[in-house]
């Protein structure tokens, strides 16, 4: 704890040892000595025994204990979990998903390592959102005792998925953007870092593009447009039969760009 939140006659928990999990001792501190040193009364173990310790030593208050062994058991199957659904750092998926939550615009969710935070009121405006009511919510999302509920990432890469079919127009922007920037920087001299950059990115921003739908929207597109050149062929065929050539010249140029 920081020495702020210390106060002299309050009960806490103390770790000798900061590792998560260990037993908490239940002390009283009697006075602050100098710096982060205090002067403590234990009161279990070895009732009566005093002593100094250190600031970083106080974990929690006692009366605060319970949720705060709470939090720690749920943080700890947490990330337990984020590990077995086989995140990778920096991979294209991870940084895929920074660039979708970053574009979302919730102000208090945030995206990083595998895990999202925020406040449990713009979590759900998200998922209503991206319609995602249909989705299964992971057995390891938690809502901490600060009120910060926490996602793991397999339940944030389905959220992310769909917050972009519903959004394109919400996430492709940014990275449309990003990317025509960021050419631009890795052409001009004393830049090439961001050629790097580009490389990691790119394949993250082709994720969001095929998430938002925009790969298949391209090949509607493109499937609509030859259709479309079918029709002028058969319309050219068509005026050279009623004897219209020159017309018939005219589209031919127009459909082969000549």
């Amino acid at each position: 704890m920081q020495k702020s939140e210390i106060a002299v006659g309050e009960e806490y928990g103390v770790r000798e040892i900061p590792k998560t999990g260990a037993s908490l001792q239940h002390v009283r501190i009697i006075q602050h000595v100098r710096g982060t040193k205090w002067k403590a009364e234990w009161i279990d173990p070895n009732p009566g025994l005093v002593d100094y310790l250190e600031s970083k030593t106080l974990v929690v208050r006692w009366k605060e204990r319970r949720a705060f062994l709470k939090d720690e058991e749920s943080d700890t199957q947490f990330w337990r979990a984020i590990e077995r659904q086989g995140y990778q750092r920096d991979s294209p998926i991870d940084n895929a998903l920074t660039e979708v939550f970053e574009s979302a615009g919730e102000r208090s969710l945030s995206y990083y390592r595998g895990a999202l935070t925020g406040m449990p009121d713009e979590l759900e405006r998200l998922r209503s959102r991206a319609k995602s009511e249909h989705l299964k919510q992971s057995p390891y999302t938690y809502i901490d005792r600060y009120g910060t509920i926490h996602v793991p990432f397999d339940e944030a890469v389905e959220l992310a998925k769909a917050f972009c079919a519903a959004e394109p127009s919400t996430v492709l922007p940014r990275v449309e953007t990003t990317e025509r920037e960021w050419s631009i920087k890795a052409s001009q001299p004393g830049n090439e870092y961001v050629v790097g950059l580009l490389s990691e990115y790119r394949a993250a921003w082709a994720l969001v593009r095929q998430w938002a739908g925009l790969d298949a929207a391209i090949a509607e597109r493109e499937k609509h447009v030859q259709h479309l050149e079918r029709l002028v062929w058969d319309a050219i065929y068509a005026l050279q039969k009623a004897g219209l050539e020159s017309e018939a010249h005219r589209l031919r140029r127009v459909v082969s760009r000549e």
